[in-house]
């Protein structure tokens, strides 16, 4: 696990995932939202890996700033949000604080901006294994809608070496860790969501460090 860590941080430029030099493409939403696509696409990640899910690990320093969470405006999308987050912090997939509390109130001061990037940088390993499908499909979706989440959340396979992550164009993009990535699987499940309706993907070959 702690080697899994050590690859994961030299491998992915954590400031622009698609700068990492093992970037493998993604894939997205190419139409007009239309509502419950983020759970299309998650339920497509856990289906298409579904052998294969127990033995990935869950890289991630996800957190929610209660000050934000269900304060977006939008009855429905708050109360989901809510839930969603109520859910994650009582199964220890996500913590929930005040970042006025914790970081104080002057969100431009360096004080602030250095304590939120340290916390965003705490990324922990995760076993999946030791959640249910549930609780995981939860992260992800949360991941990609929840207003007032923050941090990096990736789900690695340490046998074919290679980071999945959810983002907000509702969609999952790929890094191969290291070397030995197995490109071919990333490009498989990459031109297999290219067939979603109303997704489209971008498929790229890792660039010569």
């Amino acid at each position: 696990m702690p080697d899994t860590l050590r690859l994961l941080m030299m491998s992915v430029n954590l400031s622009g995932y698609g700068a990492s030099n093992g970037f493998l493409g993604f894939f997205e939403k190419d139409t007009r939202y239309e509502p419950d696509m983020e759970e299309s696409a998650v339920d497509f990640f856990m289906r298409y890996f579904r052998n294969d899910l127990e033995s990935f690990v869950i890289a991630s320093s996800v957190h929610a700033n209660s000050d934000e969470v269900g304060h977006y405006g939008d009855a429905a999308d708050d109360q989901r949000d809510s839930d969603l987050i109520q859910g994650l912090v009582q199964s220890g997939l996500a913590r929930q604080f005040s970042y006025k509390k914790r970081f104080g109130r002057d969100p431009s001061s360096q004080k602030y901006t250095e304590s939120v990037e340290k916390e965003w940088s705490d990324i922990s390993l995760i076993k999946g294994d030791d959640f249910s499908s549930v609780c995981i499909r939860s992260l992800l979706v949360a991941k990609m809608v929840v207003y007032g989440l923050y941090g990096h959340c990736f789900i690695i396979s340490p046998d074919w070496n290679l980071a999945f992550y959810p983002h907000d164009d509702f969609g999952f993009g790929v890094i191969g860790l290291g070397d030995n990535a197995n490109v071919k699987v990333a490009h498989d499940f990459l031109a297999e969501a290219d067939q979603l309706p109303g997704m489209h993907s971008i498929i790229r070959m890792p660039s010569k460090s």
